[in-house]
């Protein structure tokens, strides 16, 4: 049989397969109707056009899937578009150029998210996991849940980026926000991001994820106050764990993340100095964090080293895991109520609020990049506010001759 044949099924049917590599035929009725044969036996319909000084083979089907007259049809309808001017070949091929949503996000991640800091990058894989991509079937933490998608969640990594919409984007908000509305906003700030990203380094496309109001959300400044803190420290006291006592105190007195205190090593820490220089923080900067006396204490308590984990513990990370449990129980213990692990860390913004000092100090002492960060604790700020306000006011009343100076009454001496 030639390689030109007026195809039939009952001529195909009996196509032998060659034993290597394959075999080309064409269709005598429909000039660039080609079918090819594999060495497996597929059997598989292409038109085939010379284009853009080389030739394009565009598949149509599978055969018997596709009948002959249907790639007949397809065919003629592929050839017409050459016609027109149009190169259906080149269209696929620029179709398949184009970054899909997974694509773009690793980009994202080692151009963008990476260089800012392995927290940062972590928490933002995090997120895509559980909100945007596919979630890796890990198996659960030991004494945790496995983690699961969002069930408000999507899974758009094989979506191009082109094929994802405003509306799409609005109903993962809204569907995020159903029971998380602050994990919504963060979505769409993420997926914002990778946009804006691709945008700058050659997606022509537009970004889906604008104009999209966030919910509202209000600011968290809850800290340890005055009154509870008498029944906080004689619960921690209690506890059986000296690692745990430690990991509370040391959040406390220097208003470090949990996750850098968990995996705090000991050649960040300088005694000489009283400094510990925390080598990767949220924004992806270091910070030197003075150690005040009960800090340096806990520290010398604790066996040194000259290298290695403060809080080692056999898990994977090689360092103790976070103490949600014992967290718990102390809180019970201390009757605490909606009070964080990460509240510690604002606790110790808060008291420095409170004893006076600057945003601008307690927004270099936490490690804070941005002055919103540290605009929370202005409202804690009060009485060195009052104080001021009060003594001013003083000066102008007494100025005006409306008030007379306080008068000096000599204390009695002390035997």
């Amino acid at each position: 049989m030639t390689n030109r044949f007026r195809f039939l099924k009952s001529k195909i049917e009996v196509l032998p397969a060659p034993e290597k590599g394959r075999a080309t035929f064409y269709d005598a009725e429909v000039q660039k109707l080609a079918l090819r044969v594999t060495a497996a036996g597929s059997k598989t319909f292409y038109v085939v056009k010379r284009a853009d000084e080389g030739m394009a083979w565009i598949k149509l089907g599978t055969f018997p899937d596709m009948t002959v007259e249907q790639a007949r049809n397809q065919a003629t309808t592929k050839l017409a578009e050459f016609a027109a001017g149009n190169n259906p070949a080149k269209v696929k091929r620029a179709e398949k150029l184009k970054l899909t949503l997974g694509q773009a996000f690793d980009q994202y991640m080692k151009m963008y998210a990476a260089p800012r800091g392995i927290k940062t990058a972590n928490d933002l894989r995090a997120l895509w996991e559980r909100c945007l991509g596919p979630m890796p079937g890990l198996p659960a933490k030991k004494h945790g849940r496995k983690r699961v998608k969002h069930p408000g969640g999507v899974e758009w990594s094989r979506r191009k980026l082109d094929q994802i919409a405003n509306k799409d984007v609005r109903a993962l908000h809204a569907g995020i926000a159903a029971t998380t509305p602050v994990l919504a906003n963060r979505v769409i700030e993420l997926l914002s991001s990778i946009y804006n990203r691709a945008r700058e380094w050659g997606y022509p496309g537009t970004n889906p994820a604008t104009d999209i109001t966030p919910f509202k959300e209000t600011k968290r400044d809850r800290f340890i106050r005055h009154d509870e803190l008498p029944r906080f420290f004689k619960a921690l006291e209690a506890d059986t764990s000296v690692d745990f006592k430690h990991f509370v105190l040391l959040s406390l007195l220097t208003g470090v993340r949990r996750g850098n205190v968990l995996a705090a090593r000991w050649e960040e820490i300088n005694l000489e100095m009283n400094l510990w220089r925390v080598p990767d923080t949220k924004n992806g900067e270091p910070l030197n964090v003075p150690l005040v006396p009960e800090a340096v204490a806990i520290l010398k308590e604790r066996k040194q080293q000259s290298q290695g984990f403060i809080f080692a513990g056999e898990s994977v990370t090689g360092h103790i895991s976070p103490p949600k449990e014992r967290w718990r129980k102390l809180l019970e213990r201390a009757e605490l109520e909606d009070f964080t692990i990460h509240d510690l860390r604002r606790s110790l913004g808060s008291w420095q609020a409170i004893g006076g000092a600057s945003l601008a100090v307690i927004g270099k002492s936490l490690g804070h990049k941005s002055a919103d960060a540290t605009m929370i604790y202005a409202r804690l700020s009060m009485d060195p506010v009052r104080q001021s306000v009060t003594s001013a006011t003083a000066a102008m009343l007494m100025a005006a001759g409306l008030k007379k100076p306080g008068k000096v009454v000599k204390l009695a001496k002390i035997s």
